[in-house]
């Protein structure tokens, strides 16, 4: 039924020329928070393996589109775009939240880090679409995007898991140098399982299309269901992203076929993983008190991102309208706010912290549900509304 729901969300949403991705995300919102609990018979579970698989095909996707050679040429603004965004706007949301809503600096930027993740779910088809059409591909920039928006989410997942080790000090939860090593090791360990995973696809090279298919498709969905299995989420889905990038490097014109096969797959994914997203969202969880002070906070990390992720941007040979395009990309949240948004609110009732950490939590996670709400669909529009218009098409690129 959710599929079903979702698939033709999607159709009427393009029918409205609006991104198919929302329609999808809205039916997913609506099947949830319709009365007689209709997906009560859907495990958790069940959904988390469903989100993954599909993420797997969105990112081996991007990794079989993604340009190595404009990707060097770009390091500079990759290693900016996937740290000084994030690290500002967590900030400026912790800041924000204590302003607004009294929430403890530690807390706040737990929050942060929440927000502060960009959704591959949302950026990754949405800039595969724009490059399969030919736009921005001379200079890099859907390639650029790409790339940085899986650092970006290790860099959220990272200093989440920091910060709550502040928070839960004494709940034996690792410590905050364990947390913080994290960091360069999961970047490493993704990068390094991504490379031998695409080298070790090199040898199916002149194998028919669908041999590479399915030894690509395993191996990433290995990486990334292998990853959240081992607390290295972010690592995991930076290994699919850098093995398909590797495997295309050697079959070059053979990658042709095997793309087209991940595209038939991810029709019947994409709404598969949107709807899911929107049935994450279970409007009772959203506390009518911390609405006003959750959109407030979220306008001001937003204003605070879109300045820097234009700034970081500034540096290299883009115009003015492909920085801004670049900053509006930067908007979505999704999938990783679905996924950690109710993780310190769960462990406040595992812990017994107290009904005060448990008001804490429960404002995250209305706010992590507003985040969903409001950028998710608000990104995709304008990455659909801007790219046309701000990018140059190479009209032969298809």
């Amino acid at each position: 039924m959710l599929l079903a729901l979702a698939v033709l969300g999607g159709f009427v949403a393009s029918r409205l020329r609006m991104p198919a991705l929302l329609g999808m995300l809205l039916a997913g919102v609506a099947v949830r928070n319709v009365p007689g609990d209709l997906l009560e018979a859907l495990p958790d579970s069940w959904s988390l393996v469903l989100r993954l698989l599909a993420l797997t095909v969105i990112l081996l996707r991007a990794g079989l589109g993604m340009d190595l050679d404009a990707l060097v040429a770009l390091r500079a603004s990759l290693v900016r775009l996937a740290f000084l965004p994030n690290l500002s706007e967590a900030f400026t949301v912790a800041i924000a939240a204590k302003l607004v809503l009294d929430l403890p600096l530690l807390w706040g930027l737990l929050l942060g880090f929440v927000v502060a993740a960009v959704s591959p779910a949302v950026v990754v088809p949405s800039l595969l679409d724009l490059q399969q059409r030919g736009y921005g591909i001379v200079k890099g920039i859907p390639t650029m995007v790409l790339a940085a928006a899986t650092f970006d989410d290790v860099v959220s997942i990272t200093g989440f898991g920091a910060t709550l080790s502040l928070v839960f000090a004494d709940s034996g939860e690792a410590t905050v140098i364990e947390s913080l090593v994290r960091a360069p090791l999961e970047l490493g360990l993704g990068l390094v399982t991504g490379v031998l995973a695409g080298l070790l696809c090199w040898t199916v090279a002149r194998a028919p299309a669908w041999v590479r298919f399915g030894a690509l498709s395993a191996l990433g969905l290995v990486a990334v269901l292998g990853g959240w299995a081992m607390g290295f989420a972010g690592g995991g889905s930076l290994a699919a992203m850098t093995m398909g990038a590797v495997s295309a490097r050697r079959w070059r014109g053979a990658t042709v076929a095997v793309a087209k096969g991940m595209s038939w797959v991810w029709a019947v994914a994409q709404p598969i993983l949107f709807g899911l997203i929107g049935a994450a969202v279970v409007l009772s969880a959203v506390e009518p008190s911390y609405i006003n002070g959750g959109l407030v906070i979220l306008v001001i990390g937003l204003a605070v991102r879109l300045v820097v992720t234009y700034l970081s941007a500034s540096a290299n040979h883009f115009n003015t309208r492909e920085r801004l395009f670049v900053a509006l990309a930067w908007i979505p949240k999704a999938t990783v706010q679905a996924a950690i948004g109710a993780l310190a609110l769960d462990l406040a009732r595992r812990n017994e912290a107290g009904p005060q950490a448990e008001i804490y939590g429960t404002q995250i996670v209305t706010i992590a549900v507003l985040a969903i709400l409001v950028t998710a669909p608000i990104g995709a529009l304008a990455i659909a509304w801007s790219g046309p218009r701000w990018l140059h098409r190479q009209r032969d690129s298809t």
